[in-house]
């Protein structure tokens, strides 16, 4: 019977939760996977968004990966939540004028913005991280001087970030605690035997 009530519960949050997990060239592999694993084991809609006009991504460690859509087929308003993963292409789209349009839409709707790794660098770019709490990969720590070095996970708000692969699940949980609530994400963590 719980395990019934937990799939009709993440059923309804497949309705009203919807995730943009942003990414290009050279993203961090787990960050992207993880995450969007999680996502959808709790029944949210995840789109995997490419920065890109290709839906065809090469991530960091040459995985081949696939998007959903490009950037330019999709609409920011019909979603919940900006999911930003890192890696060294963080670096390029920092600098891409499209990536930070949609960063500033998610943050003038008051809506959730999670970035991973180097990600908070395009957050930085976007100006959304000026009197936040916030962490990051010490390969941002240079631009990010504000960076928590010893935090794994910052929730503070309406943002959320990270500061590496190994803590993709750790951001994924604190994610779905806040789009669906503590006791989805405690369920979840205990069918994946997460400490």
């Amino acid at each position: 019977m719980a395990k019934m009530a937990n799939h009709l519960q993440r059923e309804e949050q497949k309705m009203s939760r919807k995730i943009y997990m942003l990414f290009g060239d050279g993203v961090e592999e787990i960050e992207l996977i993880v995450p969007t694993d999680i996502f959808r084991r709790c029944g949210l809609d995840v789109v995997l968004v490419s920065a890109k006009d290709s839906t065809h991504i090469r991530g960091a460690h040459e995985i081949k990966l696939i998007a959903d859509k490009i950037m330019e087929k999709v609409k920011d308003d019909d979603f919940d939540c900006l999911v930003v993963p890192g890696g060294p292409g963080s670096f390029m789209l920092k600098d891409d004028p499209e990536v930070i349009n949609v960063v500033k839409s998610f943050h003038e709707k008051n809506k959730l913005i999670c970035a991973i790794c180097a990600a908070p660098l395009i957050l930085h770019k976007a100006e959304i991280l000026k009197c936040k709490k916030y962490c990051s990969h010490p390969c941002a720590r240079d631009v990010l001087k504000d960076a928590d070095a010893d935090a794994r996970v910052v929730v503070d708000e309406n943002l959320i970030t990270a500061n590496g692969p190994g803590s993709a699940a750790e951001f994924a949980m604190a994610i779905v605690e806040h789009l669906c609530g503590a006791q989805t994400a405690s369920s979840m963590k205990e069918e994946m035997f997460f400490k």
